[in-house]
This record gives C-alpha cells, structure tokens and sequence, in this order.
C-alpha cells in the first residue's frame, strides 16, 4: 500500500474543508486507497518569521518539521509558499541563501532536510494557488515572484513541480475557493482529484 506524507499550511490542514474526510489529503488516500499523514500546520510558512507571531506554530517553519515526520513514505508531497507571501514577516532574500531566515535561504534548505530523508524522486512541490490579496498593488513583492523562486530552486535539484492554480482558478467567484484563499469543499476534492491524476502517471512510467 502506497505511503503518502504531506506537508504544508492551513489548505493541507485543511482549512475550510466541513470535516475531516473533505480535506483533500483524507480525500487521496481514500481515491488511491493509499496511507496518507497529514502535517499540515495553518498559518505556517517555508522561511523563519523575522517577529515572533501570535500562535507559535506558525512558525514552525516547514524545514523545522522534516525530522518529525515518518520518512517511509513512498512520496511526499510540499503544498506552501503562501503564507510567506501573506504573513509580511518573512525576509525574501536573494539567490545563494542556505538558512530559513530567508524565502529564498528556506526554500533550499527544507529541500535539502527532505532529500535527507528522501530521494529526489518521491519528492512533489505543488505551486501556491492564487490568493486574493495578490491582486492588490501595495506588494513590493508579488506572490508571482514567490512561486519563480520555488520553482526555480526545486527544479534545481532535480525534484518535481505541480502547478494547479490555473486549475483551481483566481479567487472571484469562484466555487472552489471560500474565502479569497482556501479552498472549498468542491476546492478540496479538485486538488484531490489532480494529486491523484498525478499519482497515476507516476505509477505509469
């Protein structure tokens, strides 16, 4: 039976999801009738905040996480960025950073923690959907610029993207998303759905 960890923010916790088993993590596990564990922590980011914030799992930053987690999985899929972009406590940093006290310095090193732990292959980074705060021009940085540099570091080692957030759509009017950033009920199972189609190519090759 197929092991799957998950690692992410409040959308993998599943926030917004009526219950439980309409999170799109318990959702892939039942569709590919796989073990799934959910490590999702809401509000948490990929880079060290620069402030102390209010709930202190927030900032149990993603590379901070990797050891805990139980490294027998068969894939491991990364579902964050967004909060980094969001939560205007993390220094973006620049190309060459290797610590978490940046976007760009925790991104490369939570790859690194999961390539500690597991090979390159049975790694999935999933692309930030859109949020509705994006479209606001008070951002010196866009969360476009975020996503580049995910992408750009994690194709670097050799390790796979999926991008879906033209898939799950911008945040207006869209019954996917209910609040501008999490998804749905009908938003989960999508995800759901795209992982799953995902995992069968994968098993295909």
């Amino acid at each position: 039976m197929l092991k799957i960890n998950f690692l992410g923010d409040s959308i993998t916790e599943g926030a917004l999801a009526t219950c439980e088993e309409n999170t799109y993590v318990s959702l892939v596990g039942k569709m590919t009738n796989s073990i799934v564990r959910n490590y999702g922590i809401g509000g948490s980011r990929i880079a060290e905040s620069l402030v102390p914030s209010e709930d202190p799992r927030w900032d149990r930053y993603f590379g901070s996480r990797v050891d805990e987690m139980n490294h027998d999985a068969d894939l491991v899929f990364v579902f964050g960025g967004t909060n980094d972009f969001g939560h205007h406590v993390v220094e973006f940093g620049k190309p060459g950073d290797k610590t978490p006290k940046t976007f760009y310095g925790g991104v490369d090193y939570l790859v690194n923690k999961l390539l500690d732990h597991y090979k390159k292959e049975q790694i999935v980074f999933i692309v930030p959907l859109y949020r509705i705060e994006e479209f606001n021009e008070e951002f010196e940085i866009p969360l476009s610029k975020y996503r580049e540099v995910l992408v750009e570091i994690v194709k670097s080692y050799g390790i796979k993207i999926l991008d879906i957030k033209d898939i799950i759509g911008k945040p207006f009017d869209n019954p996917l998303i209910g609040d501008g950033l999490h998804p749905t009920d009908l938003g989960h199972r999508k995800i759901a759905e795209l992982i799953c189609d995902y995992i069968s190519k994968i098993k295909t090759k």
